[in-house]
């Protein structure tokens, strides 16, 4: 919504995912519909114009197979590649490869460790990998089971089979040659960075380059001539 109305877009945003994307979108739209059309009548067609508003999906079928992937964006210098991650049972599930003028970046998704996304990344100059850590939600699990909590103890528990660890997305940076790990979709959130250690362990021995422990509001930019720039534009 803020990007339509705040950037006066004229056609609806497009949306990429794989089958189901369409009904996530027709979701959204449908609930901000009603919502929409205060904002074109408070601000007129040329702020709030109707034609942009909303999301347009674009659905992405990649070929059969663990080593699926497909290029979705081939523009110039920008290509974007999706390709097939392990999330099950959410199927299927997608990461994203974003090459430009010679500097990559890879996107895992939610995934457990994934050769195909080694073979993707090889080369990359930075991979974004989530992360959950089995210890730390084992130990919440068992708390909330003692607490009575065993709804909750069960989805600490079953959420340990379809994540990496941080030991396994730092095997992965490792295999694929990436110069820089940052780990993301952190579980359990880290409330201090005094925890950082303890998330990490074992990181160390599987992977020789550079992790970082992503933080909201980082921005990581690759420029053209190299090297890599990272900026807090958000505290």
């Amino acid at each position: 919504v803020g990007a339509w109305v705040g950037g006066s877009r004229a056609t609806p945003l497009p949306v990429a995912g794989p089958q189901g994307v369409a009904e996530i979108t027709d979701g959204f739209n449908a609930a901000y519909r009603i919502d929409s059309t205060y904002r074109m009548a408070h601000h007129g067609p040329a702020v709030a114009n109707p034609s942009g508003y909303g999301l347009a999906p674009e659905v992405i079928d990649l070929p059969a197979g663990p080593g699926a992937r497909a290029v979705l964006l081939n523009e110039g210098d920008l290509q974007i590649t999706a390709f097939l991650v392990n999330h099950s049972p959410v199927e299927p599930a997608y990461g994203f490869r974003i090459d430009y003028k010679g500097r990559s970046a890879v996107i895992s998704g939610d995934t457990v460790y994934s050769d195909n996304l080694v073979s993707v990344s090889e080369g990359a100059d930075i991979l974004f990998h989530e992360a959950l850590n089995p210890e730390m939600v084992s130990a919440m699990s068992q708390a909330a089971g003692e607490a009575g909590a065993a709804p909750l103890s069960k989805v600490f528990a079953d959420i340990l089979d379809y994540h990496a660890s941080p030991v396994d997305a730092a095997r992965a940076a490792e295999a694929a040659g990436v110069e820089r790990l940052v780990i993301y979709h952190i579980v359990p959130p880290l409330p201090s960075k005094l925890l950082y250690p303890v998330f990490l362990k074992g990181t160390g021995e599987a992977y020789d380059g550079s992790i970082d422990v992503g933080e909201d509001g980082t921005l990581y930019s690759l420029p053209v001539a190299g090297g890599l720039d990272i900026k807090r534009i958000m505290r």
